[in-house]
């Protein structure tokens, strides 16, 4: 029994009659009447009986056309389907997330993706840097977002955005009455460093005024360094986007620099992926990067 004969039964069933049945199908009538011939041959039932004004179902012809019609629909639904994933629109898609990003910056894009692809599942995995990368690595996701990323030959890496640099201290601290504050201002006051060292990297900021950042405090991350900085342990620095974080105490203050330090989110997936749902979500990502007027 093939996907065609019971189109084919479909329709002379429902039509009543084998020259209407052609017609709707675009096929000649003998054909149309062999193929019945030889379904009801494979079958050995009869499927229909023959009138003076067309063909009518048999008990097996009814019992026949309900089934076939429940098959048709699950064919024609795969197919479908079938065309979604290829096209991007349906299926899972892994996507490692991690730290300050998650605050502000990934919902919008995740938000925007999700809106245009209703019948994706979306599955957030959240770890440090080091697992993502094996994930990603491994095929476990597909794409992964983080503040730093090491391209390879294996991993393309791709900037996401760029936030201006701020501060968080707690609200009793002397420079949180400073509606901006500058890194000279930071002179002989104690900073929380993330172990990412992401801060560490900017040191020239503090070389070009003449001196060091004085790092008294450690924190596996930017938000653990704000929750730090907000019990009155110094001072974090943080992305624009953390300021949605709002812990008791703690406020956030501009970094004043003429060189308007940034911080920079990436994204990074394997290079040979063809997934057509990591292109689609890429698409939003660059999307998103253009609305922010970020050159890549």
């Amino acid at each position: 029994m093939e996907i065609r004969q019971l189109k084919y039964f479909i329709a002379v069933a429902e039509e009543g009659n084998i020259s209407r049945a052609a017609a709707r199908l675009h096929i000649s009538q003998p054909p149309l009447t062999r193929h019945i011939q030889t379904l009801e041959e494979d079958l050995g039932v009869q499927l229909f009986k023959r009138t003076n004004w067309g063909v009518e179902l048999t008990q097996a012809g009814r019992l026949l056309l309900e089934h076939a019609r429940n098959i048709k629909a699950h064919v024609e639904l795969a197919a479908h389907q079938a065309q979604q994933v290829a096209k991007g629109q349906l299926g899972r898609i892994e996507v490692g997330v991690y730290g300050t990003a998650m605050l502000n910056v990934i919902p919008r894009i995740l938000a925007r993706f999700s809106a245009s692809h209703p019948d994706v599942e979306l599955i957030l995995q959240s770890a440090p840097k080091g697992p993502q990368i094996e994930a990603l690595t491994q095929g476990r996701i597909q794409l992964a977002f983080d503040r730093h990323l090491p391209e390879s030959d294996e991993i393309a890496v791709e900037l996401v955005d760029r936030e201006p640099v701020m501060l968080a201290l707690n609200k009793n601290h002397p420079l949180a009455s400073q509606e901006s504050i500058r890194i000279l201002d930071l002179k002989g006051h104690a900073l929380i460093g993330e172990m990412g060292q992401t801060y560490q990297r900017s040191a020239h900021l503090f070389q070009r005024h003449g001196f060091l950042p004085n790092f008294t405090q450690r924190a596996a991350d930017m938000i653990s360094a704000a929750i730090l900085a907000a019990s009155g342990f110094d001072i974090s620095f943080a992305p624009a986007s953390m300021a949605t974080l709002q812990l008791p105490d703690l406020v956030y203050r501009p970094l004043e620099d003429e060189e308007k330090p940034m911080m920079l989110l990436h994204c990074a997936y394997r290079r040979n992926e063809s997934n057509p749902l990591l292109h689609e979500l890429l698409r939003t990502v660059r999307e998103y990067r253009t609305a922010q007027g970020i050159e890549p």
